[in-house]
Parts: structure tokens; C-alpha cells; sequence
């Protein structure tokens, strides 16, 4: 009598898994946005709900603040672009699966772009605020940001949606981790596809729970990845 643990075909496929570090360093690098945000307490765009005085308020005195906030973006994001990357090498050399990581590569470095874009904007309307701009010409550019942060989001999501699905395709990856992305980034995607109004904030909020979402699955993606590579080193 012999018990039957694992196929061949399994066992061949985790060993296609190219086990490196970029998936969660990526990740870590990009989880270092909180230096900025609360270093710079960074509190905007403040969006369609505010005032044109209660906006000004939010931008004066920050302009060195907000403008360190948008240098530091510009650089720590790319790391959800590196852990990307580091989930296509992840995966091999399967041809069926290069077009899902392309796409998801692509479409993840348009959601950084649009990031560094609305921090950018936020410092600039603080520069503005300080050299005797109205009120509403900081409100203008606040509203600019607020429309780019939430075009963030539709990337996003296609990004993670895209690669959960190459993840749960490929066989090396538990179903659940999948189904965690795949959740997330779907959440996303429904929020930036039909809830990117400004008299819908309340409902898009709800929908902001798939960032969590995506922050559970990248981290758990990058130490399985960093695994099979301290397992096969």
C-alpha cells in the first residue's frame, strides 16, 4: 500500500518557481511611503468636501514639507513596480504566462506615474499658497490631485488582478493567496470602473479596502518567493 502525497507534475511545478528577493523588497520599499505620509503629515489632496479656505489651510506652512513628501514618492513607489518585476521572473520562462506579467508590469508602472503626479501637484499648490496664491487657485490644483489619486487606482487593481491570475495559471502559488489578489485588485478596479465621482466618496471608501487587500497578498507573494529562494540556494 503506498499513500499518494504529491504528483510529479507538482513537485516539478514548485520547482519552477525562481525564488528572489525583488518581490519583497519591492514591497518594503514601497511600504516606506509611510516615512512621508507621516513625516510630512500629509493630509492632502483634500478633495471635493473642502472649502477653499479649509484647503488653504491644509497647504500653508508645508511647502517644504509637502515638496521632501513628493521627492520621497518619486523614488520609493517604483518599488511596486520592482516587486512586479520580481513576480514575472518569479514565474520562468512560461510563454503563456509573459503576457499576463507584461501587462501587469505596464499597468502598474502607470499607477506609480499617477501617484508621483498627485504629489507633485499637492506640492506645487502649496508652493503656490506661499507666494500669495488665492484660495481658489489652491483649491483648483488640490482638485487636480484628488482626480489623479483616484486614477491610481484602476492600475492598480488590472495590475494585481492580472498577476493573481498568472499566479493561480502558473500552479506555484496557493489558491488562497490568488484569490486574496484577486479580491483585492478587483475591488479596485470596480471602484475606478464606477465610482470615481465626487459625490461618490463614500461608497469608493469602501471599496479602498482591496489597498489592504493588496498589501496582504504582496507581502505574502514576497516571502513565498523569498523562500524558494533560501530553499533551492
Amino acid at each position: 500500500m503506498t499513500t499518494h502525497l504529491e504528483s510529479p507534475v507538482a513537485t516539478s511545478q514548485r520547482q519552477a518557481l525562481v525564488g528572489n528577493r525583488m518581490v519583497l523588497g519591492g514591497a518594503v520599499l514601497y511600504l516606506l511611503e509611510w516615512a512621508a505620509i507621516i513625516g510630512a503629515h500629509l493630509g492632502v489632496p483634500v478633495g471635493p468636501t473642502g472649502t477653499p479656505g479649509a484647503i488653504a489651510e491644509a497647504y500653508s506652512a508645508h511647502v517644504n514639507a509637502f515638496g521632501w513628501a513628493a521627492g520621497w514618492f518619486s523614488v520609493v513607489l517604483l518599488g511596486r513596480v520592482v516587486l512586479v518585476v520580481g513576480l514575472r521572473q518569479a514565474l520562468g520562462e512560461c510563454a503563456r504566462l509573459r503576457p499576463f506579467m507584461d501587462l501587469a508590469v505596464v499597468a502598474m508602472a502607470v499607477s506609480v506615474t499617477l501617484e508621483i503626479a498627485t504629489y507633485a501637484i499637492t506640492a506645487g499648490a502649496a508652493v503656490a499658497g506661499s507666494h500669495d496664491a488665492s484660495a481658489q487657485t489652491v483649491r483648483a490644483l488640490d482638485s487636480v490631485s484628488w482626480d489623479l489619486n483616484l486614477m491610481v487606482y484602476g492600475p492598480l487593481g488590472v495590475s494585481v488582478v492580472v498577476s493573481a491570475l498568472a499566479m493561480w495559471r502558473s500552479g506555484l502559488f496557493a489558491q488562497v493567496l490568488c484569490g486574496v489578489g484577486a479580491v483585492g485588485g478587483a475591488a479596485l478596479v470596480v471602484q475606478a470602473l464606477l465610482f470615481s465621482g465626487p459625490d461618490q466618496s463614500s461608497v469608493a471608501a469602501a471599496f479602498q479596502a482591496g489597498v489592504a487587500l493588496f498589501w496582504i497578498w504582496m507581502i505574502w507573494t514576497g516571502v513565498v518567493v523569498w523562500r524558494r529562494r533560501t530553499l533551492t540556494a
